[in-house]
């Protein structure tokens, strides 16, 4: 099996992850720019981590800190063209699973936002949201009963526990998370966060 290890990335190294692939990995109205990103670096609350196969990038992951919440929000996650397919994916959430557990004692849980089912506009999108829902439950990720639009995009909401600390999912504590991440105006304006009643909740 070929052995992968994770790196904590800097400015630069996202700066040129950002305008070779995300641009290919992510739709328009998903990709935040760049500054936004390496502000939330400056700021200390964002993060990116590499996945390699030796020195060669394989994929990446954005991540948003709140430790006043004790949670973390996986802002990007993408595996590069070449090596999708044979399971990689799995492998790299399970890595960065691993490095939350040992450098970052301060996380308890990690929240994935997934476009919502419910809200595709046809069966190919449905069909892809559907398959995405899958993979972060088959990484042992569980559905929430929150349902957040953020800037128009209409996302459900899964959670991952890290490690035997984890605590449950909190719709306070994403909240607290997304008033980190946003300008109060912006908060404001575009971020809705509500629970969803039982009959309307998506399990993938």
């Amino acid at each position: 099996m070929t052995a992968y290890t994770v790196k904590k990335l800097d400015k630069e190294e996202i700066g040129h992850i950002y305008r070779t692939y995300m641009g290919k990995d992510f739709p328009p109205d998903e990709l935040k720019p760049l500054s936004h990103i390496t502000r939330s670096m400056d700021a200390g609350y964002g993060f990116s981590l590499g996945i390699y196969e030796e020195k060669n990038l394989a994929g990446y992951a954005v991540f948003i800190l709140c430790g006043e919440a004790r949670c973390a929000l996986l802002d990007y996650f993408a595996i590069l063209e070449g090596k999708r397919g044979g399971g990689l994916g799995h492998q790299a959430f399970s890595l960065f699973v691993s490095y939350f557990e040992e450098n970052l004692p301060e996380v308890d849980g990690l929240y994935i936002e997934s476009e919502r089912i419910s809200a595709a506009e046809n069966e190919k999108q449905r069909l892809t949201r559907q398959r995405r829902i899958a993979f972060y439950q088959s990484c042992g990720c569980g559905m929430t009963a929150f349902r957040s639009v953020l800037f128009g995009v209409d996302y459900s909401v899964l959670y991952k526990p890290i490690g035997e600390r984890g605590q449950k999912a909190s719709m306070t504590a994403l909240d607290t998370l997304y008033k980190t991440m946003f300008k109060r105006e912006h908060y404001a304006r575009f971020v809705s966060l509500v629970m969803m009643p039982e009959s309307e909740q998506e399990c993938g």
